[in-house]
């Protein structure tokens, strides 16, 4: 059964997949590292690809963070929230992926790569 949405403390392990409720659109996190979203072709990506790129995490802080195999980060969304609350990723039905909070959109993919760790 796909789903549309990561919750705090979900992961993606190479090759699962969010996909939209609309079944228009997926959020893959690809065999090479790489998280993509497809519609009918590729129209965003975190440009991770990255053989060392092991799981994708929706943190109890509401960072969704790109972890390597030796446990360290390589990339984020940035919305750390210390506060926590309520929080998801989603795949929205017109193929934009967002944190969401209880009130707000905290990251789109329309407007932002996330951002890589330099290490």
């Amino acid at each position: 059964m796909s789903r549309n949405y990561l919750s705090k403390e979900d992961e993606l392990r190479k090759g699962d997949f969010l996909q939209s409720n609309n079944k228009q659109w997926k959020a893959i996190f690809q065999d090479d590292g790489n998280f993509v979203i497809y519609g009918w072709k590729p129209v965003w990506s975190a440009d991770t690809n990255s053989s060392t790129a092991h799981r994708l995490v929706m943190q109890d802080d509401c960072n969704l963070v790109m972890y390597k195999q030796d446990g360290n980060p390589m990339w984020q969304t940035n919305t750390h929230n210390p506060n926590g609350g309520m929080c998801q990723l989603k795949l929205t039905d017109d193929g934009t992926l967002v944190v969401q909070n209880k009130t707000a959109d905290t990251w789109s993919s329309k407007s932002s790569k996330g951002i890589k760790f330099l290490n």
